[in-house]
């Protein structure tokens, strides 16, 4: 009797453990090869597909973009985040980036939001996009280290922008002509300051040389001028403080209607100048193709918690 209970017991037994949870149908991602932290983040998975250098969508996107790009481009493919800088593309205006999507010069856009004039293209192309917000940044008003004023309301950055204010005594500085220099119309800053400072025909038209091309330029202008202490300049919140921590030695951000820009303020809103930043691809991207499986793994959650890793902002 003994010996039928033990046998009965370990009959019992064997069929616990075969009854237990299946394994999964996906095939789990090789692992990772890169040292950095970004490879860390598990890749994205897919049945019977495997992302290599070879299918690697061609990703590009705004220049403020490209940390993330390296570290989605890191963690995907098991490559350092140097070899990732290599694989993509983030230059030249946002405008020709939503340009190139349109004609398949890219497969996949890490952007902010088109231009007017990246829209109109789209619809002559008879093209649609799919985009989905990932993370938020925000439009901040930058001055020398040595003015004095600290905060602008929104009222006076428009008048400032107008032409209607045009000395720093006017807003709490002292008396000095306000320089104030503007981005070129298919710059992702420029069209969020035409978004959300929206001054549409009101904006004044500059000195040429005050019209500047690139990020890194108006940052230049700001805090290397040699009268920088008269200048104002705007950028994007994530690439001045964390792609160009340097220029903060000689220069400021303004807090705008009494709030200091930060992670917290942009991803909860209560900073004044905030918009979405987005994943992109073609609408007819097939369901199976590599740009199509990496656009839903960077909307997921793991794609979330690489923005996050990466310091941008997000909504609360």
């Amino acid at each position: 009797m003994k010996k039928l209970i033990a046998l009965l017991a370990a009959l019992a037994l064997l069929l616990t453990c075969g009854c237990g949870a299946q394994p999964s149908t996906e095939p789990t991602a090789p692992a990772p090869t890169a040292t950095d932290a970004a490879a860390e983040t598990p890749a994205p998975r897919q049945t019977d597909f495997q992302f290599t250098l070879n299918n690697y969508p061609r990703m590009g996107g705004s220049l403020a973009n490209l940390p993330l790009g390296e570290a989605i481009t890191a963690s995907v493919l098991g490559v350092t985040r140097d070899e990732a800088d290599d694989l993509i593309t983030f230059a030249g205006s946002t405008t020709d980036n939503y340009k190139a999507i349109v004609d398949g010069g890219f497969d996949i856009l890490l952007a902010y939001e088109p231009s007017e004039e990246a829209k109109e293209y789209i619809k002559e192309k008879n093209v649609e996009l799919e985009m989905t917000p990932i993370g938020v940044d925000a439009l901040v008003f930058i001055c020398s280290l040595e003015n004095e004023v600290k905060s602008l309301t929104i009222d006076q950055i428009k008048d400032i922008y107008r032409g209607k204010i045009t000395n720093w005594s006017e807003v709490g500085g002292d008396d000095d002509e306000i320089l104030a220099y503007q981005r070129n119309k298919d710059s992702g800053s420029q069209t969020l300051f035409d978004k959300l400072i929206n001054l549409g025909d009101e904006l004044m038209t500059p000195p040429s040389d005050m019209i500047v091309g690139s990020m890194i330029g108006l940052l230049e202008a700001v805090a290397d001028y040699d009268n920088s202490e008269d200048a104002l300049g705007y950028t994007v919140y994530y690439y001045l403080t964390n792609m160009e921590t340097d220029k903060l030695k000689t220069s400021k951000i303004l807090d705008v209607n009494g709030v200091t820009p930060s992670n917290e303020t942009i991803g909860s809103g209560d900073y004044p100048l905030t918009n979405d930043f987005y994943v992109v691809i073609r609408k007819d991207a097939e369901e199976n193709s590599p740009e199509r499986i990496l656009y839903n793994w960077i909307c997921s959650d793991q794609g979330h918690e690489l923005v996050v890793r990466e310091n941008y902002p997000t909504r609360k």
